[in-house]
């Protein structure tokens, strides 16, 4: 009987590149997981902010009729209001208290995020918007960055 010779080094390279396909296909896996892992803490940590607003506003009915919210927009580079420090505030200084830490909060947990409040009555709109990662088409390309999102809340006061 003539002996084959060779033919478990096919077989070897054959199963190694079938492995090194799969690994690629886990790893590609596991990045898309990661990426929509981060965007949706993203949209949960912009969901929070923005009932987190909404709760101040209701706090604050006299600032809310004064239309001290109405038509604002923050990104966190507002200046700090001094009327944090006592407790002799009026309703447009909590405004804008609430207003200056509603900033803060969007800039330190949100990539590029702003936040901006509609008014129409008795309806507040509350946007945030953000940069989050691209998980879409081309996104193992450099065209693959980062996309616009927002969370809208319309709440009635």
């Amino acid at each position: 009987m003539k002996q084959q010779t060779g033919a478990t080094m096919i077989e070897v390279l054959v199963t190694i590149l079938v492995l090194a396909v799969g690994l690629l296909g886990l790893s590609a896996t596991q990045v898309m997981s990661l990426k929509n892992g981060n965007n949706a803490h993203h949209r949960y940590m912009a969901a929070l902010a923005a009932h987190e607003m909404a709760e101040r506003m209701r706090a604050n009915p006299d600032g809310l009729e004064l239309g001290s919210y109405d038509g604002k927009t923050v990104d966190g580079s507002e200046t700090a209001p001094t009327c944090g420090a006592t407790l002799s505030c009026s309703a447009g200084d909590l405004a804008n208290l609430d207003l200056y830490d509603w900033g803060q909060v969007i800039d330190s947990n949100l990539p590029a995020g702003t936040g901006e409040i509609a008014r129409a009555g008795r309806t507040v709109t509350l946007t945030v918007s953000w940069n989050e990662q691209h998980t879409g088409a081309d996104r193992g390309t450099a065209a693959g960055g980062t996309e616009n999102s927002s969370f809208v809340m319309v709440v009635e006061l």
